[in-house]
């Protein structure tokens, strides 16, 4: 039976490296969840709650 040898990375990772990318990672979807939520304010403040259909506003420019 052949011999399992254990696989080592070329280059060591370290703990905080790994915290790092964890933390850039929280910090962006952090951010993404903050601007989803501003755009969703902008689009629900240009809604005409008395029109008696619902029409989407086209922004030419």
């Amino acid at each position: 039976m052949p011999k399992q040898t254990e696989l080592k990375s070329a280059t060591p990772v370290r703990q905080s490296d790994f915290v790092d990318g964890q933390k850039a990672r929280s910090l962006a979807l952090k951010r993404a969840d903050i601007e989803r939520a501003q755009k969703r304010q902008e689009n629900d403040a240009r809604i005409n709650v008395n029109a008696s259909k619902w029409r989407y506003i086209c922004e030419e420019g």
